[in-house]
């Protein structure tokens, strides 16, 4: 069971091209959104918010990190927040608790990604952007419809980081299973024949799913696919209580990813004069929360497991846990790009089924 690294390089934050998107793949996960559009524009930002304060320097340290947002509703009531790297530096900052997306918070990073990925027009007019978005497979059946409906709904005048303010309504809406992104973004990697398998691995949930090649297309094996309430938040977990136990102090939820950033590279976070490492029990946690993974994923695809050609890892998690996560999974591939897989699939299927 060993495991191919195509690229384990990570997204840039914003890569802009010239011209209007009128295409958008969107994942918002957990710990991060990421979009893709048809004009090759993509964005990736941590799924955070926080009220938009006035800046007491004026700007004159600003790094660029982040982004402000003004959303502008049809009656007229704005809204200024930070959303991504500057909103974490908030006391304020709020993100997604467990595993429910409320929907304020997500049809707001859904516009400010939009935006970011130059989507939108000068005026209101229904439907101007085709859009695919993603649900775990356990909430799939269950929420898509109203996810639908709401982002059908769902329109305002955006702008970001003070620049010229768009109007972004949706329309047609595609809502796919997470994971599914990922076989077609990477149709390439796919064996012509035999079984193929799918890991994707975000901050709360897990969605494994298999598929039974036949001329060339993936055919899912329903029983066999699943998700599982697990993922990276077990390691911030897990170095949240290892700092506390040795600073004394609770780690801030707004810090967790500072500190696992600085643990992963081996470094110390500073607190109050004292340096803490937390490099062992990183290692120590993300090996236990990857082999955890494996185990109940290999546990669901049972006899399946040995007939698998291939097991594609994806999600953010493949980064992080890819090593470990691959040695109790059959042939794993990490994909290029592992963090953007979802939302480059379901672009790529949302341009499959417009109409020509």
């Amino acid at each position: 069971m060993g495991i191919t690294v195509l690229d384990k390089s990570a997204p840039a934050t914003q890569t802009r091209t010239e011209g209007r998107s009128r295409l958008l793949g969107i994942d918002v996960g957990y710990g991060y959104v990421k979009a893709v559009a048809d004009t090759g524009v993509r964005a990736c930002f941590p799924s955070v918010v926080a009220p938009a304060a006035a800046d007491p320097l004026g700007g004159v340290l600003d790094d660029g990190v982040g982004h402000r947002v003004r959303v502008r509703a049809l009656d007229g009531r704005a809204r200024e927040v930070l959303v991504g790297e500057a909103a974490l530096r908030s006391l304020h900052a709020q993100s997604f608790l467990g595993k429910d997306k409320p929907a304020d918070l997500h049809d707001l990073f859904v516009l400010a990604a939009a935006r970011l990925v130059n989507a939108g027009g000068s005026g209101p007019l229904p439907g101007q952007t085709a859009l695919a978005l993603g649900l775990p497979l356990s909430f799939y059946r269950s929420q898509k419809a109203a996810l639908v409906r709401r982002i059908e709904a769902l329109q305002a005048w955006v702008s970001v980081d003070g620049g010229p303010e768009v109007y972004l309504s949706f329309g047609p809406i595609a809502v796919f299973p997470q994971g599914a992104g990922a076989v077609l973004a990477h149709s390439d990697l796919l064996p012509g024949e035999d079984m193929v398998a799918v890991v994707d691995t975000g901050c709360y949930t897990v969605d494994y799913l298999l598929f039974e090649m036949r001329n060339g297309q993936p055919v899912p094996v329903p029983e066999a696919c699943g998700s599982l309430e697990a993922g990276v938040h077990l390691v911030m977990k897990d170095l949240a209580a290892a700092f506390e136990a040795e600073a004394g102090a609770p780690l801030p939820a707004r810090l967790h990813q500072r500190v696992l950033d600085a643990a992963r590279e081996g470094k110390p976070t500073f607190h109050f004069g004292r340096e803490i490492d937390l490099t062992a029990a990183f290692r120590e946690s993300a090996t236990r929360t990857a082999r955890l993974i494996a185990r109940q994923v290999a546990s669901r695809w049972a006899d399946w497991t040995g007939f698998i050609r291939a097991t594609i890892l994806c999600g953010g998690g493949a980064l992080l846990l890819g090593d470990e996560l691959a040695a109790g999974l059959p042939n794993a591939i990490v994909v290029p790009d592992p963090v953007f897989a979802n939302a480059e699939g379901f672009l790529k299927m949302l341009t499959g089924i417009l109409p020509a």
